[in-house]
C-alpha cells in the first residue's frame, strides 16, 4: 500500500501550528435538558475511534518530504463523567475549559469527548478536535457516520516500533514522493515568480497602523457566542429582503465586521471557505478553498439583490478556478520552519484590512443531534484556536468569525472574536450579537438559555 500521504494543505496547517504555536480546534458542543445515555454516548465515543478521526501525523524524516497519516489507536479510558453538576451560568466557561484540554495531532489523543452535567437539569457534550486532522464537515462526516454505527476499517498504517528496516522503507517512500510531486512544484514556483513580480506595487502599499500590543503572556480564549435562529423567521427576512439565506448570513457577517470596527477605506473584507472536496469518499482533513470579498459599508443595508449576485459570482469563480494560494501550496514541504514561521507572521501582518470569516457548513445530517439516540435540544460548532498569547493576537489585530450550520427547523450560529477594545470578554459578544440581529429584525435563543 503506498503511504498514505497528507494533503500540502493539511501539512501547511500543521507547520503553521508547530511554528506559530497556535493550534486551531473544532469544537461541537450537544446540550441535552435531560439526562444522557452513558451507554449510547461510549459506543458513538469508540465508533468516532474508527472513523474519519482515526489518525494522527507522522512528520516526514526527510527535510523536504510529506507527512503521513497513521492510524491512531482507540480510547483505552472509560468515558469521563464530571461527578459535580455546574450552574448553568458556568456553561460557557465550561465550553471554553475544553478547547484548553491538550490535543496532539503527532502523539495523540488530537480530539477529546467530554460531558458535564448542570444544576437545571441539562447536559453538555462536547466535541474537541485538532483542526490538523479534520476540518468542520470533516467532523461532521464522522459524526454522522458514528451515530449509524458505521466504522471504517484501517486505511493507515499503525504506528509501529521503529527500526532501520521500516525507516529505510520511510525514507524510500518520501524520496520517491517527492519526485512525484516535482511537476507540481514546478509550476508552483513559476507561480510564485508571477506573483512577486506582479505584486511588487502592492508590497508597497502601506498597511494599517498596527495596535499597540502588550508585553505579558497572558493568554486569552477568544469570545464565543453561540444562539438558535429559526430557519422561518430567517428564511422570512431573507425575502422581504429580495435574497436568500446564505447572502442574509454573509450580509450579517460584514455587518459583525461593521460592529467590531474592522473596516479599513469604508470596506470590508470577507474571507469565506469553499468546499472543495469531490464526494463523500474524501479523507483529506481540510479541503477548501477561500473566496475574498470585499463589501462596501453600504452595500449590505437595504435590498440585497445586488450583494447575491456579486457573492453568487464570487464563489462560482472560487470554485471554477484554482486560486493562488492553493498553486502554492506544493511548496511547502520545502520551507524550513524557521521560514514558514516569518512566512506565517507576514501573512498575518498582511492581514491589515481586518478580514471576517463566515464559515457555513451547510445543511447537517438530523442524525448529528443525535449522539445518545434521542436528539439533542441544542446543538452548535465553532472553529477557534486554544489558547493564545494576548500580545500575539493583538498582533494580529484580532480575529472574528462566523460560523453556521442548518439543522431541522433552526439555523445554529457561533460568533467567535477578538476585538482589543471592543470585544474581549463573552458577556460583551453577547450584547453585540443581540444588537446585531435586533437590527436585521432577527431574534433566536442562545444555546446556554
Amino acid at each position: 500500500m503506498w503511504p498514505p500521504f497528507v494533503s500540502f494543505a493539511d501539512q501547511s496547517i500543521y507547520l503553521a501550528y508547530t511554528s506559530l504555536g497556535q493550534h486551531p480546534v473544532i469544537q461541537v458542543l450537544w446540550r441535552y435538558l435531560r439526562p444522557v445515555d452513558l451507554d449510547a454516548l461510549t459506543r458513538f465515543r469508540d465508533n468516532l475511534a474508527h472513523g474519519h478521526l482515526a489518525r494522527l501525523i507522522r512528520p516526514a524524516l526527510l527535510p523536504f518530504g510529506r507527512h503521513q497519516w497513521i492510524s491512531a489507536p482507540p480510547p483505552s479510558a472509560a468515558l469521563a463523567v464530571a461527578e459535580a453538576p455546574l450552574a448553568p451560568e458556568a456553561m460557557q466557561a465550561w465550553a471554553d475549559a475544553q478547547v484548553e484540554l491538550p490535543l496532539d495531532p503527532v502523539r495523540g489523543p488530537a480530539w477529546t469527548f467530554t460531558i458535564q452535567s448542570f444544576t437545571d437539569g441539562s447536559t453538555v457534550v462536547s466535541l474537541a478536535v485538532s483542526h490538523c486532522i479534520a476540518d468542520g464537515l470533516t467532523t461532521a462526516l464522522a459524526v454522522s457516520e458514528a451515530v449509524r454505527g458505521e466504522r471504517r476499517p484501517p486505511v493507515y498504517p499503525a504506528r509501529s516500533v521503529w527500526s532501520a528496516h521500516r525507516a529505510a522503507i520511510t525514507l524510500g517512500a518520501e524520496l520517491q514522493r517527492i519526485v512525484r510531486d516535482a511537476p507540481a512544484t514546478l509550476r508552483a514556483l513559476a507561480q510564485l515568480a508571477r506573483t512577486a513580480y506582479t505584486s511588487r506595487a502592492v508590497y508597497n502599499t502601506p498597511a494599517a497602523s498596527p495596535l499597540v500590543t502588550i508585553a505579558d503572556e497572558q493568554t486569552v480564549v477568544f469570545p464565543s457566542a453561540f444562539i438558535y435562529v429559526p430557519t422561518s423567521v430567517w428564511d422570512a427576512r431573507a425575502r422581504s429582503l429580495g435574497t436568500d439565506r446564505l447572502t442574509l448570513l454573509t450580509a450579517v457577517t460584514a455587518a459583525f465586521a461593521e460592529a467590531l470596527g474592522r473596516v479599513r477605506d469604508d470596506e470590508v473584507t470577507l474571507l469565506i471557505p469553499v468546499n472543495q472536496r469531490e464526494g463523500l469518499s474524501h479523507t483529506g482533513g481540510n479541503s477548501v478553498a477561500l473566496a475574498t470579498l470585499k463589501v462596501h459599508v453600504d452595500e449590505w443595508r437595504g435590498r440585497l439583490q445586488t450583494f447575491q449576485r456579486r457573492l453568487r459570482a464570487t464563489l462560482l469563480r472560487t470554485r471554477r478556478e484554482p486560486n493562488r494560494l492553493a498553486a502554492l501550496l506544493p511548496l511547502v514541504p520545502f520551507v524550513p520552519r524557521r521560514a514558514f514561521s516569518a512566512a506565517s507572521h507576514l501573512a498575518l501582518g498582511a492581514l491589515a484590512d481586518l478580514p471576517v470569516t463566515c464559515s457555513n457548513l451547510g445543511h447537517l445530517p438530523k442524525d448529528v443531534l443525535q449522539i445518545d439516540g434521542g436528539a439533542a435540544d441544542r446543538i452548535c460548532a465553532r472553529g477557534i484556536d486554544r489558547p493564545v498569547a494576548r500580545r500575539a493576537i493583538e498582533a494580529r489585530q484580532g480575529v472574528a468569525t462566523l460560523f453556521a450550520g442548518v439543522i431541522p427547523g433552526f439555523l445554529a450560529l457561533s460568533f467567535v472574536t477578538y476585538q482589543p477594545g471592543v470585544v474581549t470578554e463573552p458577556q460583551h459578544l453577547r450584547a453585540l450579537v443581540e444588537r446585531l440581529l435586533a437590527d436585521y429584525e432577527l431574534a433566536g435563543e442562545f444555546f446556554d438559555a
